[in-house]
C-alpha cells in the first residue's frame, strides 16, 4: 500500500467542487482516493491510496493530470505505511 498526497491547483475559472466531484468519480485501478478536500476556490489537496508506486504514477499522470480545470498536480509526498 502507498498513500500518496497532492496538492492540485485548479484554472481559475474552475469550479473547485466540481472538479473534486470528478476526481472522486475517476476509475482508478488499484487506486483510490481515501480524501478530496478544497482548501481554496483554486486549490484542492487529495490522499490517494495505491497498491503500489507503478498504480500510483499511472493514476497521477493519466488519470488525475489530464481532469479538466486542473492546471498543475503536484506530488507532496508518497509513503509506504509501516504497520
Amino acid at each position: 500500500m502507498i498513500n500518496v498526497y497532492l496538492f492540485i491547483e485548479l484554472l481559475g475559472a474552475a469550479n473547485a467542487q466540481t472538479t473534486a466531484d470528478r476526481l472522486r468519480a475517476l476509475e482508478l485501478a488499484n487506486c483510490k482516493f481515501a480524501n478530496v478536500v478544497q482548501l481554496s476556490d483554486e486549490k484542492l489537496v487529495a490522499q490517494l491510496d495505491c497498491d503500489s508506486y507503478p498504480d500510483a504514477s499511472k493514476a497521477v499522470l493519466d488519470k488525475i493530470g489530464p481532469v479538466e480545470g486542473i492546471v498543475q498536480t503536484n506530488i507532496i509526498a508518497a509513503v509506504r505505511p509501516v504497520h
